[in-house]
C-alpha cells in the first residue's frame, strides 16, 4: 500500500489534500480543477491560450503576445549593435487572435523581414537609437500581411533592449 502511494506525484497527493478538505474525491477535485493525474493539463485547456489573453467578454481586447524578437544592425563595418524587442498585438477580435496564433511561425517571419531590413538602413532608427513609432507602423504591416487588413488594432511594444558591440 505504502509503496504504490510513492508513485503517485505529489501534485495529485496536494490535490487529494485540498479535495479532502474540500469533502470530494480526489479524482473528482482535479476532473473539475482540469488537471490529470500525471499532471497534465486537461483537453479542455489549450496551448494557444498561454498566448492570447483577453476576449472573454463582448467587447473585452483580444492580446497576442509574439515571441521576443532579436535583430542584428549590420552596417559595413559588421555588426553594430543588437536590438531585442518584445511585441504584444491587439487584435480586432478572438478570432482574428486565434489566426494569428495558428501562422504564428509565418507572423515572426514577417516581423522579422520588415524590420531588419528598415533597422539595417536606418529608416527605423534615429541615429543609433530604434524609432518605436516607426517600428510599431512596420510591425502592424507585417501582421496585417498574413492574417489581413484591418485585423489589428494596435502593436504595443512592450520592451526594447539595444546592446552597442
Amino acid at each position: 500500500m505504502y509503496g504504490s502511494m510513492r508513485k503517485l506525484p505529489l501534485s495529485f497527493l496536494f490535490l487529494g489534500f485540498l479535495a479532502f478538505c474540500a469533502g470530494q474525491s480526489p479524482s473528482a477535485f482535479a476532473a473539475e480543477h482540469g488537471a490529470k493525474s500525471n499532471g497534465e493539463k486537461s483537453e479542455g485547456s489549450k496551448k494557444e491560450d498561454d498566448n492570447i489573453s483577453g476576449g472573454r467578454f463582448e467587447g473585452d481586447p483580444v492580446y497576442v503576445r509574439i515571441v521576443p524578437l532579436t535583430l542584428p544592425i549590420i552596417s559595413s563595418n559588421g555588426v553594430e549593435q543588437i536590438v531585442s524587442l518584445i511585441i504584444t498585438v491587439h487584435m480586432k477580435d478572438l478570432e482574428k487572435a486565434n489566426l494569428l496564433h495558428k501562422n504564428m511561425p509565418r507572423a515572426v517571419d514577417s516581423l522579422l523581414r520588415h524590420l531588419y531590413g528598415g533597422l539595417d538602413e536606418g529608416t527605423l532608427r534615429n541615429g543609433k537609437i530604434v524609432n518605436i513609432p516607426k517600428i510599431k507602423r512596420k510591425a502592424k504591416a507585417a501582421i496585417e500581411e498574413i492574417i489581413g487588413k484591418g485585423t489589428v488594432e494596435e502593436v504595443l511594444v512592450e520592451g526594447v533592449s539595444q546592446r552597442m558591440l
